[in-house]
């Protein structure tokens, strides 16, 4: 809903992907974690969810075209009750748990999680899992 209220084109590509090995309620959490974060931090634009196979793991990216995110605060973002500082994070509300939650599934799944971003240029967020066996 909040992403309709904005405007933002939410655009999906993961036809192509094999089905990852996992959780289903987890993998669910940590999706919409990820998506909830970068519809809050985009006014305008789009959020993508993409997955797309890597071998023996799929390799799922959540893009925005949002605010982004300085490079010195970009490990923060991953840590319990820490939020960016500065500009980017002003006048959001959250307890600044999704992302701690989120690398934590992820980890536990056998994957990784990391980001890239830039002040104004958006953020991608992406992360692996295990892909099932394919028949």
């Amino acid at each position: 809903p909040l992403a309709a209220h904005k405007g933002l084109a939410i655009i999906r590509d993961f036809a192509s992907a094999p089905p990852v090995l996992g959780d289903e309620t987890h993998i669910r959490q940590m999706a919409t974690n990820l998506l909830a974060n970068a519809v809050k931090f985009t006014d305008a634009g789009h959020v993508a969810l993409c997955a797309r196979d890597d071998g023996e793991q799929v390799v799922i990216t959540i893009s925005d075209t949002g605010v982004g995110i300085a490079p010195d605060q970009v490990e923060r973002v991953f840590a319990e009750f820490q939020q960016v500082s500065g500009p980017a994070g002003r006048g959001y509300d959250g307890a600044g748990l999704g992302l701690a939650i989120t690398k934590r599934l992820v980890e536990l799944h056998g994957g990784r999680i990391w980001l890239e971003s830039q002040p104004g240029g958006g953020t991608t967020v992406s992360f692996t899992l295990p892909a099932a066996e394919r028949g």
